[in-house]
C-alpha cells in the first residue's frame, strides 16, 4: 500500500484593516473558506480595530469560529499599529465615496476623515529599514514568525488613493508590493459581451492603463471573442469574424478600431461613473485580485498570471515613478513587471502622456492635503470618539485611537 503524505504550507498571516465594515466582513469569509488561497491553506486572520472597537470585533471573531471555516488556523482582534513584518497580507478597506480618486472640491465627509486617520497613521508607523527583502524574510525567521520563504509582503486596498497614501508616507517600504482592483477590467468585458452577444468570459483579455476611473486606455487582444476566427491577420477592422458578427446585426464598418478608440472608451466612461464600488463588488475585486498575485506564488512551476490591476509604477512605459497607477501586469512569483504587448502602439503612448498629466495632479493634491492632516491630526495630537457623542462629534484628545 503506497501512502502519499503531502505537506501542507505554514499558516498565512493576513492583517484586515476596518474590518468591520461589510466589504472586509465579506472578503474575511471568502479567505477563511478557502476560495482566495486555496482550501490547504492555514489562516491566521488578525482583525485590526480602533481601542473602542475592540467589543465588535470580538463579536465578528465569535461569528466566524461559529461558521467553522476549514482554512481557519487562529483568528484574533489587536489595535496595535502593525510592521511590515506583522503579515504576509494586509488588507485595507476605505469608506471613500471613490477609492480611485478624492474630489477635495466637496466636503470630507466624517467617514472619509476617518479612512484617512487610520491609513495615514498606519502608513506613518510604517517602516522597511531592510531594504533587501532577503533580510527581512531571515529576521523573520529569526524571530520564529512564519513568513513564506522568500516571498514578500502583500498590501491590498480597495483603490488608488489608500496605496499612493501607503508608499508614500511609509518609510523604506518596496514600490512593488502595493496593489488594488480596478472595475475597468470586468466593466469592459461586460460591455463587449453585451455588445457582442457573448458571455463574458469569452471575450479575450483587457490591458488596461489608467490614472482613475474616467482618464484610462484600454487595448483588447485580438480576437475580441476567444474562440473566434477572423480573417486577414493585418487588417485592423477584422476584430471578430462573420459569425459573431452576424448574431450582432453588425457589420465591420459599424465595429471596428475607431469604435474601439472612442465609443467603447465612452461606454466605459459612462459605466465607470455610477460608481460601483458597493460592498459586494469591493468583496469581490479584491478577492479575485487577491487570487491573481497569488496564483504564481502557490505554484512551484514556472507559472505566470497576467491581469490588470492599481500598482505603484516603476517608470514602465513612460509612467510617472513612484505614482499610482492602473497598468497591465505580467507575475511571475512574487515579482511583477508592467505588459509591454503594446508598447510601440503609437496611439498609446499619446494616452500615457494624458494619463501622466491627470496621475501627477492627483498625486501631488492628495500627498499634499495627507502631509497636511499627518501633522494636523496624527502629530500634534490625535482622537477618539466619545461613546455618548454622535457620529458627527469627534472629540479631540491627545491619547491615539491605537495602542501605541
Amino acid at each position: 500500500m503506497n501512502l502519499e503524505i503531502t505537506s501542507l504550507p505554514s499558516p498565512l498571516r493576513v492583517i484586515v484593516v476596518n474590518p468591520l465594515v461589510p466589504a472586509a466582513q465579506l472578503i474575511a469569509v471568502k479567505i477563511l473558506s478557502g476560495t482566495v488561497f486555496g482550501t490547504n491553506q492555514l489562516i491566521d486572520l488578525t482583525l485590526l480595530v480602533y481601542s473602542n472597537e475592540l467589543q465588535m470585533a470580538e463579536a465578528f471573531i465569535l461569528e466566524l469560529e461559529n461558521c467553522a471555516f476549514s482554512c481557519v488556523n487562529s483568528m484574533h482582534t489587536s489595535s496595535n499599529l502593525p510592521s511590515i513584518t506583522d503579515a504576509d497580507v494586509f488588507c485595507f478597506i476605505t469608506n471613500f465615496p471613490n477609492p480611485n480618486c478624492i474630489d477635495f472640491y466637496n466636503v470630507i465627509t466624517d467617514e472619509m476623515f476617518d479612512s484617512f486617520y487610520l491609513i495615514i497613521k498606519i502608513a506613518n508607523n510604517l517602516f522597511g529599514p531592510i531594504s533587501n527583502i532577503a533580510e527581512i524574510v531571515k529576521e523573520n525567521v529569526i524571530n520564529k514568525k512564519n513568513i513564506k520563504s522568500g516571498q514578500k509582503p502583500i498590501f491590498i486596498a480597495d483603490g488608488l488613493v489608500a496605496i499612493d497614501i501607503l508608499k508614500s508616507l511609509s518609510t523604506n517600504v518596496p514600490y512593488d508590493v502595493f496593489f488594488c482592483p480596478t472595475p475597468l477590467t470586468s466593466i469592459g468585458k461586460n460591455i463587449l459581451g453585451e455588445y457582442l452577444k457573448v458571455e463574458t468570459d469569452e471575450i479575450n483579455d483587457l490591458l488596461v492603463w489608467a490614472a482613475n476611473d474616467s482618464v484610462f486606455h484600454v487595448e483588447v487582444e485580438k480576437p475580441l471573442v476567444i474562440q473566434d476566427t477572423i480573417s486577414g491577420d493585418n487588417c485592423d477592422w477584422n476584430l471578430v469574424g462573420k459569425d459573431v458578427l452576424r448574431k450582432t446585426n453588425l457589420d465591420h464598418t459599424q465595429f471596428n478600431e475607431s469604435w474601439l478608440k472612442k465609443d467603447f472608451i465612452e461606454k466605459m466612461e459612462s459605466f465607470a461613473s455610477r460608481n460601483p464600488y458597493g460592498c459586494i463588488y469591493k468583496a469581490s475585486q479584491i478577492s479575485k485580485t487577491l487570487q491573481d498575485i497569488w496564483a504564481s506564488r502557490s505554484t512551484e512551476c514556472e507559472l505566470k498570471s497576467y491581469c490588470s490591476m492599481g500598482v505603484i509604477s516603476d517608470e514602465s512605459l513612460g509612467t510617472i515613478k513612484g505614482h499610482p497607477y492602473v497598468l497591465p501586469l505580467i507575475f511571475s512569483g512574487d515579482h511583477w513587471c508592467v505588459n509591454e504587448r503594446f508598447k510601440e502602439n503609437t496611439h498609446l503612448k499619446m494616452e500615457i502622456k494624458r494619463i501622466n498629466k491627470v496621475a501627477q495632479e492627483q498625486h501631488e493634491k492628495l500627498i499634499t492635503y495627507c502631509k497636511h492632516f499627518l501633522q494636523e491630526n496624527v502629530l500634534n495630537q490625535a482622537f477618539i470618539p466619545n461613546d455618548e457623542s454622535s457620529a458627527s462629534s469627534i472629540t479631540i484628545d491627545r491619547l491615539s485611537r491605537f495602542s501605541e
